[in-house]
């Protein structure tokens, strides 16, 4: 199998079935998509606990289908996927209010450190917020995709805060 085409060497790309150049704000949201999906499989590789694994599995599979959809590629979805939805939302809100529960109230900055495995997170949840950024900045105009990449930071410091508590880490304030 070749892995290259080389029709990318003169710095252009393929999105929405034309050629734009690959630092178009579009290219550059999905590349933060992915480089942020391939931070929650680091994460994912070290995550100790079942329920946190469960979750990054799910957000793997969502941020794929994210990159979908702004690569314009949404036809893919009909072969047997299921396009981003309110379910997967409300999903996010649903392991935020569960796992909040877990952690104590937040009064104060926490610096990002502690176990090996929520450190990882915490770099998740700087990227996230880097995504979403350029999300914006592309001007994707799919509510459910900017909604998801807002709380799906939130719930990635949520998990970095559960996954200190329950590997025995105190949380160092700043």
């Amino acid at each position: 199998m070749k892995y290259y085409s080389g029709t990318g060497d003169s710095g252009k790309t393929d999105v929405y079935r034309r050629r734009v150049a690959k630092n178009d704000k579009r290219i550059k949201a999905i590349g933060d998509v992915d480089e942020l999906n391939s931070f929650i499989g680091l994460a994912y590789s070290v995550a100790k606990d079942e329920g946190v694994k469960a979750v990054l599995k799910r957000l793997e599979r969502d941020l794929y289908v994210i990159n979908v959809e702004l690569s314009g590629y949404s036809q893919a979805l009909h072969d047997g996927k299921r396009p981003l939805g309110k379910a997967d939302v409300d999903f996010l809100e649903e392991m935020l209010q569960r796992y909040s529960k877990e952690v104590p109230d937040l009064v104060k900055f926490i610096y990002p450190n502690g176990s090996v495995e929520s450190a990882y997170l915490n770099v998740c949840r700087a990227v996230a917020r880097r995504a979403e950024r350029s999300v914006i900045d592309a001007n994707v105009t799919d509510a459910v995709i900017k909604t998801y990449i807002n709380r799906l930071s939130s719930l990635l410091f949520v998990l970095f805060r559960y996954t200190n508590k329950i590997s025995g880490k105190r949380e160092e304030m700043f």
